[in-house]
């Protein structure tokens, strides 16, 4: 077979690549499919997803898990050092975070079994119930290694377009092959859903038999039917998985679609939590997560600035300072800790956030009607910063008022007088529009000291 053809994988051959992309096809019959435009689930538009009837209210208790120090490598020109990642653990446990995904296919990503164990120790000893879980298993020998390594949870996955099994995952066929192995007698990856179940249920046996929890995990979650996400569900709850995760790792489907989609996991498996894994692709991430834990998923996949590939993920400090302010769901993190952590993520991994990014951005809080934050800060401000640890910043720009400019003379300590502030403001509008920001302390100082100093 030669190494490659146009348009194929390097180790599949021409009957495995139409075999894939017969299953699409098949499979597109029920989704909202245009061909070289897009390819979204076909559940988003059903008139019983459209006038879909949540619970009416809200569960008392979420767990959020980080899975920031895996997602975070998706990232183009992300990279994280092993101090990087130990300090990310432990600013996520001194938020409060107790389950975290450190790695998918740790192998293939370049780190060692060593590696691995030392990080898995520092988030128990930081937190000794902490859940620790890697990801990409698909063998009893890869529980074991996990085992090994100290993880206490390990997932399970299978993409519901099932052909795709071949080089979808964690990489373990592709490394198998550059080995020179044959992976056809080796993975056997499942290309349909009833191998997926049996693939699954053996590992969840061995699992359980020796401590450890399993997260069987149904990933490209657009690709299912109502029926292929119901006996998914039934299976691996019976089979004892401990988590049944719903993966929107594309962010196909609609948040009354996740929701829909929860509904039917929790009837089909009322005895095993529900996860789901959601992105922010159309910008709905935080919708999808608040429908989906309404409808009843009890555990959320989350990133520090929801850092991810393509659209980003779930915002982390976003959707629990949602949860914990307008819900009054506990999330068991500390809320006045969110801006640091934000700040720590973009250090580290260089990726700054938007400046009116939600909850954390570094001028979300700001303001130019200073009479009204005087009279109460919390008419436009809705929520204080001071609640996610950050405060109201006075913002001189393009259209502050002159009474505005007179709080901030003050607030410097820069005697004036009307005509003088007037003037200083005009300025200041004048070089903040040139400048196409807001000014800095130190240049408000500066335009004021000239404009003084010419009297």
């Amino acid at each position: 077979m030669a190494l490659k053809k146009e348009g194929m994988h390097w180790y599949l051959t021409d009957e495995e690549v139409m075999f894939v992309r017969n299953q699409l096809a098949e499979l597109r019959t029920h989704m909202n499919y245009v061909p070289g435009k897009w390819c979204l689930s076909g559940l988003n538009c059903k008139p019983e997803v459209m006038g879909l009837s949540l619970p009416d209210h809200m569960p008392k208790k979420v767990l959020l898990r980080d899975i920031s120090l895996r997602t975070a490598l998706q990232v183009n020109g992300v990279s994280l050092t092993k101090d990087e990642r130990v300090r990310l653990l432990q600013a996520l446990s001194e938020l409060g975070v107790s389950s975290f995904q450190i790695s998918m296919g740790w192998r293939s990503r370049g780190y060692t079994m060593e590696q691995m164990q030392e990080e898995i120790k520092i988030c128990k000893r930081l937190n000794p119930d902490a859940e620790v879980e890697l990801g990409g298993v698909a063998t009893t020998d890869g529980i074991d290694e996990l085992l090994k390594m100290g993880a206490n949870c390990a997932s399970i996955q299978g993409p519901a377009n099932y052909a795709i099994s071949s080089f979808y995952g964690g990489g373990e066929i592709e490394s198998m092959t550059w080995a020179g192995k044959d992976w056809r007698n080796l993975a056997h990856p499942p290309k349909s859903l009833d191998e997926l179940v049996e693939r699954n249920k053996p590992l969840i046996d061995y699992a359980n038999r020796h401590g450890m929890r399993i997260k069987a995990s149904l990933n490209m979650l657009h690709w299912a039917d109502e029926a292929t996400i119901e006996r998914f569900a039934r299976e691996m709850g019976n089979a004892g998985a401990y988590y049944i995760s719903l993966q929107d790792g594309p962010g196909a489907m609609s948040p009354r679609a996740i929701a829909y989609a929860v509904l039917i996991a929790k009837k089909a498996a009322p005895n095993t939590k529900i996860a789901v894994h959601c992105h922010n692709t159309f910008g709905l991430g935080i919708e999808r997560a608040l429908t989906a834990i309404q409808a009843g998923a009890e555990m959320v996949e989350c990133r520090i600035n929801g850092i991810d590939s393509l659209g980003g993920g779930t915002d982390i400090q976003v959707l629990a300072g949602t949860l914990e302010v307008m819900y009054g769901v506990d999330t068991g993190l500390k809320l006045d800790q969110f801006t640091d952590l934000r700040r720590l993520g973009e250090d580290i991994f260089r990726y700054p956030v938007e400046r009116n990014h939600p909850i954390t951005g570094e001028e979300y809080y700001t303001y130019s009607n200073s009479t009204e934050v005087d009279i109460d800060p919390l008419i436009h401000g809705t929520i204080d910063p001071s609640v996610f640890g950050g405060k109201w910043e006075s913002h001189i720009g393009s259209i502050t008022r002159n009474w505005a400019m007179l709080d901030k003379l003050v607030e410097l300590d820069i005697p004036v007088d009307k005509a003088e502030a007037e003037a200083i403001n005009k300025a200041a509008r004048a070089e903040s529009t040139i400048r196409k920001r807001s000014l800095t302390d130190d240049e408000v100082r500066n335009i004021a000291m000239k404009i003084k100093g010419n009297k």
